[in-house]
């Protein structure tokens, strides 16, 4: 992994030499600046894991060409294309894949980008045409933030270098609305009216005679558009492979639930070293928060895998892992979940490992979710009667949760209303009556045309693709990318190989998505009837409501601080300190989101 930035303006030069080492977290084993003119410069920090030598470091720049890249992920098929270019003539210095994007890029030109399988955020400059393309991989799974105007570019791996270029920010209130509303935000937009981010699956070629966006282009990986033919348990065994081809020694997140179990069967079936790490709660005031750690001690006997708990942190540090966790996120994002990362990937870090698997995403693609089983059950209302019914309680915001999920289940197949009412943490109305400077912003476009032959008639395949293309790529992807390479830690997901996700959605086409609940997962993995999992999905949940009881000093004085800074309804506020006590989750759910906003905030404007 590495870190980039990149600035065409005032000050270039100065700029990134300045600013380049805080990317270190991102990249510490290498830094690079090249000086393209007194006004444009670009540089890199690198976590070296593919051709871990100086003659691979970056910025890495073509010799016949002059063309140069900056380049952040990893691509797990660079030797079948880089066998592809040398057989067309191209020679090679180093046995890199970055040095395989550039080439490719160079050769083929931008569409060669569909053709990359991995995660991937990069900048290219082409010195011919004076232009540079910025792209970001299908499930965003590494970011990429920029600001431009007519007088400057800047893009970097990280927000706060994007921001700390410019001459000042402003709030964007369409934004918080939509923090307020989901606890993430919504690509392209950030926190910040002047930065944007570049949106998972998006190209954007940038003309540097007149500093102008040319276009904007969405791309499909071929891999899952027109998926090879293998099965799917070779494709994840396939994905397993690559992901940890070089390295001896890795981690597994492991939930005790099958998706981390099945990345802990294949690892046990290839014969590698590796270490399971699962969280384990000493101070929570319910017994289920461990039931993940009891699991996966379990199945890490069954599998022969070396077994290492993480110990939660004392209550006590709360306050302090929340501010290492603004500070590694860069963003206001309230899952709990993210706080407890922070010390999971600590740990590791601490034990001297690099390389971690994860088994983020299988719920997306093979209907993980319980919600998905509810939807289907509930797509039997008539169309005609719940597309009018819903418009109306939309309108209305009076409809209880019961009854109006019924009615607007058959709403429009693909009606965002109905995708945010499952994903919200909040209703407008709620969000109107409580932040009088709310903005609702349009949701973001979101590429489905790829899925179009796996979408047919089923409603519940739209909020999947939703799912995979907003949840996974906005909000889960962030957050596991920000946290690990807080720790100069790389994590990988084999359920987000391209290839996996192709044979995904066709076999759940061919199922009418009605093999809910992992049921196309277990047919593949027979073993799982012999293992302990944990049956019930939990997932490395936190205990937010005892967190919350039992630091009521940090609750006030977060709320106290943001009653000054945001117009919200300071009745509802009072209401939303109680909530912990009263133990209505919904309630102290939306308050640690206040909480997240207050210490983000302070953060940047300390």
């Amino acid at each position: 992994m590495c870190g980039i930035i990149g600035v065409i303006g005032k000050d270039a030069n100065e700029y990134v030499e300045n600013n380049l080492n805080l990317l270190s977290k991102r990249g510490p084993d290498s830094q690079g600046i090249v000086h393209l003119s007194s006004s444009f410069s670009m540089g890199a920090t690198r976590l070296a894991m593919t051709d871990p030598h100086p003659r691979s470091n970056q910025p890495l720049k073509d010799p016949k060409s002059g063309d140069i890249i900056i380049f952040n992920g990893e691509i797990y098929n660079y030797l079948k294309l880089k066998k592809q270019l040398k057989s067309a003539g191209l020679v090679f210095e180093t046995e890199s894949d970055t040095e395989v994007v550039l080439k490719s890029l160079t050769y083929y030109g931008e569409g060669v980008i569909k053709n990359f399988e991995g995660m991937f955020a990069f900048a290219f400059y082409s010195s011919k045409q004076n232009k540079i393309i910025l792209a970001r991989d299908f499930l965003g799974k590494k970011p990429l933030f920029y600001s431009i105007s007519s007088k400057f570019l800047i893009f970097s791996s990280q927000i706060n270098l994007v921001k700390n270029y410019l001459d000042k920010t402003t709030l964007d209130e369409s934004s918080v609305t939509t923090y307020l509303k989901f606890g993430y935000l919504m690509n392209p937009e950030t926190m910040y009216t002047e930065i944007k981010s570049v949106s998972p699956g998006e190209m954007l070629e940038i003309d540097l005679n007149n500093i102008k966006i040319e276009s904007r282009k969405i791309f499909t990986p071929l891999p899952i558009s027109n998926p090879p033919e293998i099965s799917i348990r070779g494709a994840i065994l396939d994905a397993v492979e690559k992901r940890t081809s070089g390295h001896k020694n890795f981690a597994l997140s492991l939930s005790g639930g099958i998706d981390s179990t099945i990345i802990g069967i294949e690892c046990a079936r290839l014969g590698l070293e590796c270490h399971a790490y699962s969280m384990m709660w000493e101070e929570s005031d319910k017994a289920r928060y461990n039931q993940d750690f009891i699991a996966a001690s379990a199945i890490s006997g069954k599998l022969g895998l070396t077994f290492r708990p993480v110990r939660m942190p004392k209550i006590t540090k709360l306050p302090d892992l929340i501010t290492k966790y603004i500070e590694a996120m860069g963003e206001p994002n309230s899952n709990p979940t993210g706080v407890s990362m922070m010390s999971f990937y600590e740990q590791i870090s601490h034990d001297g490992i690099r390389l971690l698997l994860t088994g983020d995403g299988s719920d997306e693609i093979f209907g993980g979710y319980k919600r998905y089983e509810n939807i289907n059950k509930l797509s039997r209302i008539p169309n005609n009667f719940s597309s009018y019914l819903s418009k109306l309680l939309l309108k209305s915001g009076v409809a209880s949760d019961k009854f109006y999920r019924k009615v607007l289940i058959n709403s429009l197949d693909n009606s965002w209303n109905f995708w945010s009412f499952w994903q919200q943490l909040r209703s407008d109305q709620y969000i109107s009556k409580f932040y009088k400077a709310s903005s609702f912003q349009t949701f973001p476009e979101v590429n489905v045309n790829f899925s179009d032959k796996f979408l047919s008639n089923s409603r519940l395949a739209h909020i999947m693709m939703k799912d995979l293309k907003i949840w996974l790529a906005m909000e889960s992807n962030v957050k596991l990318d920000r946290v690990s390479m807080y720790w100069s830690i790389e994590a990988r997901s084999p359920f987000q190989s391209e290839t996996v996700i192709g044979l995904a959605l066709d076999k759940m086409s061919e199922t009418k998505y009605r093999s809910l609940n992992k049921g196309v997962l277990k047919l593949h993995y027979p073993e799982l009837n012999h293992l302990p999992i944990n049956r019930t999905k939990v997932g490395f949940i936190s205990p937010l409501g005892h967190w919350l009881r039992s630091n009521t000093g940090m609750v006030e004085e977060s709320i106290s601080y943001i009653k000054d800074k945001f117009d919200f309804d300071q009745k509802e506020l009072l209401n939303l300190i109680r909530s912990p006590q009263l133990g209505k989750y919904e309630d102290f759910r939306f308050l640690w989101s206040l909480i997240i906003l207050a210490r983000w905030h302070e953060r940047q404007n300390g």
